[in-house]
């Protein structure tokens, strides 16, 4: 992984952290794995950084840089 990203990961609570960096600095927890995964998206994109999301067996792996982004305009 590089430096600097942005991480979402399971955390033993049964809560899904967003993290940020090989220190893993702690920016939110939340219940809902898609709710972390919007808000790292989001955290992402306007950071310009890679997201790694968990697999279910712990194992991040990278997501696309089209995935964070976002359609201008909804059907």
């Amino acid at each position: 992984m590089q430096d600097d990203f942005i991480r979402v990961t399971k955390q033993r609570e049964h809560f899904w952290s967003v993290l940020r960096g090989q220190r893993n600095l702690r920016l939110l927890s939340f219940k809902l794995k898609s709710h972390a995964v919007a808000y790292g998206r989001a955290m992402a994109c306007s950071s310009k950084l890679s997201l790694f999301v968990d697999d279910r067996n712990g194992i991040a792996v990278r997501q696309s840089s089209s995935s964070l982004t976002y359609p201008v305009f909804l059907d």
